[in-house]
């Protein structure tokens, strides 16, 4: 009978579980990373919203959208991004950049008037030093009905909970913390084609603890908070979070920036481009 595999077994992935394949390789056998640059594209970003947030969530009243499409005013200002599954060619997941208007204020994104005054002053300081046509808030993070109802993930709209969390990724719950790490990949393309150097997100405290266990720390996590649910504003420097990914997972890395293709702007170099 083989010995059972050490704590220290280098082939263990952030699960626990052992993890021989190629991160990269792995995701894109069954995903695709899609950044929505026509309207039909956008188009399915929000019909998926529509499904998650009007009709699974109710986080959004479905009347107000009669054409089954969820949107907001800050769509105009949005880019939009899309997880697609290769075999079924079915999005399974969706998010959002919210970019700063073109006459930048106070009210330039969703979470700031509710969350910001919660975070710490440190936090709050780095939010008011930095240009706000350099920061952009994650925003609509979604994954689609029917998707996590195979992985029996309805709790939540990113099909991220605590049981998702404490599982091993094995079997078909191994898809949603890829799903999850896609998402972030299509974030960082978003975000280097539009210049941005900072972050910020309200988040559920599963799918920030998800993320951690593959490296994805942000540097600014405030308190819980009630926002469409419990969750935790943060606020990150976006080349803080991806070093700090290649120093704790460079598979992760790899995978996030299609290694190294994409790498967010230096806050210093933020006039670049």
């Amino acid at each position: 009978m083989p010995a059972a595999p050490s704590s220290e077994d280098p082939k263990k992935n952030a699960t626990g579980s052992r993890e021989t394949e190629n991160l990269s390789e792995l995701f894109r056998s069954f995903f695709e990373v899609e950044i929505a640059t026509t309207g039909e594209m956008v188009d399915k970003v929000f019909q998926v919203r529509y499904q998650v947030y009007c009709v699974d969530r109710a986080f959004e009243d479905p009347s107000q959208f009669p054409d089954d499409r969820e949107h907001d005013a800050y769509d105009p200002r949005s880019a939009h991004a899309l997880i697609r599954h290769r075999k079924s060619g079915d999005s399974v997941a969706v998010v959002r950049l919210v970019l700063a208007g073109e006459n930048p204020g106070q009210s330039d994104f969703p979470m700031e008037g509710p969350c910001i005054h919660r975070m710490s002053q440190q936090a709050q300081d780095l939010i008011a030093a930095t240009p706000r046509q350099n920061m952009a808030e994650i925003s609509r993070m979604a994954v689609s009905r029917e998707f996590r109802r195979r992985l029996n993930e309805y709790e939540s709209p990113t099909g991220v909970t605590e049981q998702t969390c404490d599982a091993d990724v094995e079997g078909g719950k191994r898809a949603m913390p890829y799903i999850s790490l896609g998402l972030f990949a299509a974030i960082l393309q978003m975000s280097v084609k539009h210049n941005i150097t900072h972050w910020m997100a309200v988040m559920e405290p599963a799918q920030l603890r998800l993320l951690k266990r593959f490296g994805v720390e942000f540097d600014h996590v405030g308190p819980l908070m009630e926002f469409h649910g419990l969750r935790r504003p943060a606020f990150t420097e976006a080349a803080s979070l991806i070093n700090g990914i290649l120093r704790r997972r460079p598979d992760v890395w790899e995978l996030i920036t299609e290694s190294g293709r994409y790498l967010p702007p230096l806050a210093d170099d933020r006039s670049a481009g």
